[in-house]
């Protein structure tokens, strides 16, 4: 059995599936939406009648559309092992306390406008017990969680420590539960498509195997390559830097790094802002490498050399003269002249500029007509980002932002005079892949039917009629959003 709890409604997130097999219920990731509920889609998993009976808990990576709602799916579990790669772990805890930290913040104002604010999911006591009870994989390979059972778990290629999940119980099918996959490189990790076939051993030997995989891209092919893609980013911030163009990156935060590597290896020294920074300081540290995928970003080096600035972390404890300092310095950089350095570029969280530090310099760059946003991944629908994307050169976008003297956050209609250009680099595999995936599992064992997910309806349908025409009549479900599949 299988039940999709969480998955996409309208908008993007709130990925959690659980299966239940050999009289075991494990969960596979537990996520929010990315987008708030107001606009249509499940900011959170439903409760089923599993909750309290599960198992084993799976989180497959760190991203919050994975991850979000994890605290209290374990808060509501207290039997069930925890089970995620230590990098994960790491990723998780950064992420979970940074959201928990944005809905405090959040509530706050809905406070002083005299509402009654709505009990967050999860508590910051939550997010310590989730990680008290974590099990770490400190490297890709087979575990025994229980008697009889083997778990594999191997490098997904997408971000640092995203695992493939092989799932062998004692009787019946195996599963290949892939999360979110990527087969090419990216700077700081390399792609994967399947694990070398001394991996399995003789594990799936006359066995049939039940696939699990996302769809995010199901029917979308690349005219070039990702390697392609990447080559003309760098080449076009090169170009844009030599024309005296001021460029802001606005990134998902742990997709900074891929970003500071590709263009410190061509010589640009980069502003980092937000969490973005974190992330950056995370992916220097040996405990957050797993695998041989792995890419260490020498961060340490490229600070020393400048070719890294990092914005300080500051709070409400510090001095007043520290944020004027750091303001000062945000402001520098936004017109082009800052540390020594004329037009570095600055990559900050948000991606979407709803909210973090992007916001800030956007207020900057966006009027600036020698100034550029270059975004590089996923454009969510009905967001700032995208209204920045498509607006008409000279109209204004209302972007959220601080005000202090009303000490709340107000929108602020802020004309778009820049450029403004977009790079679809994903971590995500498109159609191609994702079947060619296909193809070469079956070559190792019988595939009996493959569940996709993680996509909305045209791209699991294209999925579908790629994996039709490799003539293997395999049966291609879509795990919808509470929809029971039984095999």
């Amino acid at each position: 059995m299988y039940i999709q709890a969480g998955e996409q409604l309208i908008t993007p997130g709130a990925t959690g599936h659980i299966q239940y097999i050999c009289g075991k219920y494990i969960a596979i990731d537990s996520g929010m939406g990315i987008r708030d509920a107001k606009l249509g889609g499940n900011y959170f998993p439903a409760k089923t009648e599993y909750d309290g009976k599960l198992d084993l808990i799976l989180l497959s990576h760190h991203h919050l559309d994975h991850s979000g709602n994890l605290p209290a799916l374990v808060h509501n579990n207290p039997k069930a092992m925890v089970v995620m790669t230590r990098p994960t772990a790491m990723g998780a805890e950064i992420m979970l306390k940074d959201s928990l930290k944005i809905y405090e913040t959040e509530q706050k104002a809905v406070r002083r406008a005299g509402g009654s604010p709505t009990p967050f999911v999860y508590s910051q006591t939550d997010i310590l017990n989730l990680f008290q009870r974590t099990n770490p994989i400190g490297k890709p390979g087979w575990y025994e969680i229980w008697p009889g059972w083997s778990f594999g778990f191997y490098s997904a290629g997408h971000t640092r420590g995203a695992m493939m999940i092989f799932i062998i119980p004692p009787e019946g099918p195996a599963y290949f539960i892939t999360g979110d996959i990527c087969s090419h490189d990216q700077p700081i990790i390399k792609g994967v498509m399947l694990p070398p076939r001394e991996f399995f051993g003789n594990r799936l030997d006359g066995k049939q195997i039940v696939m699990i995989t996302e769809a995010t891209y199901g029917d979308r092919e690349m005219p070039k390559s990702f390697n392609e893609l990447w080559s003309e980013f760098g080449g076009f911030v090169k170009k844009m830097i030599q024309e005296r163009h001021q460029i802001l990156l606005p990134s998902f935060s742990d997709r900074a790094p891929n970003l500071v590597k590709e263009l410190s290896d061509l010589g640009i020294a980069t502003h980092i802002d937000g969490m973005a920074r974190e992330f950056c300081l995370l992916h220097s540290q040996d405990t957050y490498r797993w695998c041989e995928q792995d890419i260490k970003l020498e961060i340490d080096q490229l600070i020393e050399n400048k070719m890294a600035i990092l914005y300080r972390k500051l709070d409400k404890n510090s001095l007043p003269e520290e944020h004027q300092l750091e303001a000062s310095h945000r402001l520098a950089t936004d017109s082009g002249s800052c540390c020594g350095i004329n037009y570095s570029p600055i990559i900050s969280s948000s991606a979407m500029m709803d909210k973090g530090m992007s916001v800030k310099h956007a207020e900057h760059i966006l009027p600036n007509r020698k100034g550029l946003v270059v975004f590089t991944g996923y454009m969510f629908p009905g967001s700032i980002g995208e209204a920045v994307l498509k607006v008409k050169k000279g109209d204004t976008v209302k972007l959220r932002t601080w005000d202090s003297e009303k000490r709340r956050e107000v929108d602020k209609p802020v004309p778009v005079s820049c450029e403004v250009y977009r790079f679809g680099l994903s971590g995500h595999d498109t159609a191609d892949k994702l079947v060619e995936r296909v193809r070469l599992l079956s070559e190792l064992c019988l595939v009996e039917a493959i569940i996709a997910h993680h996509g909305d309806a045209e791209n699991v349908a294209g999925f579908q009629r790629r994996v039709q025409a490799l003539n293997q009549n395999i049966p291609v479900f879509h795990g919808k959003h509470m929809q029971k599949i039984k095999l």
